[in-house]
């Protein structure tokens, strides 16, 4: 059943998509909501459900692809996204139905309502992450051999391109290259499927998500009951509360191809004198309690203030804070052979497989 969304859904959104990836441009995901608020005032938004759509209907998802450059050190001037979805038309000869995300967090997550609005294409409940990763090749629809392509991108000064590759793996290569001399991020229209595929493949409910996270942390509720009332929403536990004692960067080297460089951030556990160590690379991809694997990517871990409940943002972390450290359970997909050959610590030049592959 389709929602037509308020500005209290798009405030909410943004505190659930940044829940679910605590490491952020949070300049760029605030410019856009306010934006998005402000274009309400005179237009409907409507959220729909995949099997809403015609099994035939072609949808696409929108995001934005970064490569070293934040988005709000250079904003986007309005018609990227407009571009890249008629670029992906023309190629096809079909008109696109319906848009959805690239992924479920960050900036990714709140992006589709603007182009839904300046569109007027409604926006999908579902998403190919459910979630976000770094690398467009890593999402559900990849795992069900949908293609990637065309890839359609468009870059700060207006250049554009359209990459028609059907491999996400080989997508990933020419679209990076391609961001880079677009000149550090593009809008990017990609996955053109049928919205069969995207009911086969996706994973659903991204948006409502993130708008009920953010309705939770958004309240004015003491900390353990917003930690009860994510824990009966997402299966959330909570691994430590633990104070900040060292903070690290470039601990290990990095893939060209992945985007942000290393850092680790070590803890000790308030309560049991337990030491924490979180390893990250745009994301906290693997936790260490006293050296055992307690969490590790596609596990979603992320981090919220001990005294207000809000999210911790993982740039603004010092020595001495006291946070909430919260493991999250991430989409069945990725728990699958083919899911794990693309998200796990490996895939991140971590040396070691999942937990869940080795007790398979």
């Amino acid at each position: 059943m389709s929602t037509v969304l308020t500005t209290e859904d798009v405030r909410n959104l943004r505190t659930g998509a940044h829940f679910l990836t605590c490491t952020i441009d949070p300049t760029a995901i605030y410019i856009y909501a306010e934006m998005i608020q402000r274009a309400m005032e005179d237009r409907s938004l409507e959220l729909i459900t995949v099997d809403e759509l015609a099994p035939d209907d072609l949808v696409v998802a929108v995001g934005m692809v970064t490569q070293g450059l934040f988005i709000a050190d250079m904003p986007p001037v309005g018609d990227e996204f407009l571009g890249c979805i008629r670029a992906i038309e023309a190629s096809l000869g079909r008109s696109v139905r319906a848009i959805y995300s690239l992924a479920a967090a960050n900036i990714n997550g709140i992006v589709p309502l603007m182009v839904g609005l300046q569109s007027s294409l409604p926006v999908i409940d579902s998403d190919p992450m459910g979630r976000v990763f770094p690398l467009i090749s890593q999402t559900t629809l990849n795992i069900g051999n949908v293609a990637i392509g065309p890839v359609a991108l468009m870059g700060v000064t207006g250049e554009r391109a359209l990459v028609e590759v059907e491999s996400a793996q080989r997508a990933e290569t020419l679209v990076r290259a391609l961001v880079t001399e677009l000149g550090g991020w593009a809008a990017t229209a990609m996955y053109p499927c049928s919205a069969h595929q995207l009911m086969e493949h996706g994973v659903h409910g991204s948006i409502s998500r993130m708008i009920r996270i953010g309705q939770i942390l958004d309240a004015s509720t003491p900390v353990e009951r917003k930690l009860l009332l994510l824990a009966d929403l997402l299966g959330s536990t909570r691994i430590a509360r633990a104070r900040v004692s060292h903070i690290e960067s470039l601990s290990r080297p990095t893939d060209l191809g992945l985007p942000a460089q290393p850092s680790s951030l070590t803890l000790e556990d308030e309560g049991t004198g337990r030491i924490v160590r979180l390893e990250i690379q745009n994301e906290i991809l693997l936790v260490l309690v006293d050296g055992a694997v307690t969490a590790a990517v596609p596990d979603m871990v992320t981090l919220l203030n001990s005294e207000q409940g809000t999210v911790v943002n993982i740039d603004d972390v010092q020595v001495g804070d006291v946070m909430d450290i919260l493991k999250i359970t991430a989409a069945p997909q990725w728990y699958t052979e083919a899911g794990l050959d693309l998200t796990e610590p490996k895939a991140f030049g971590i040396p070691m497989v999942h937990p869940r592959r080795r007790h398979a």
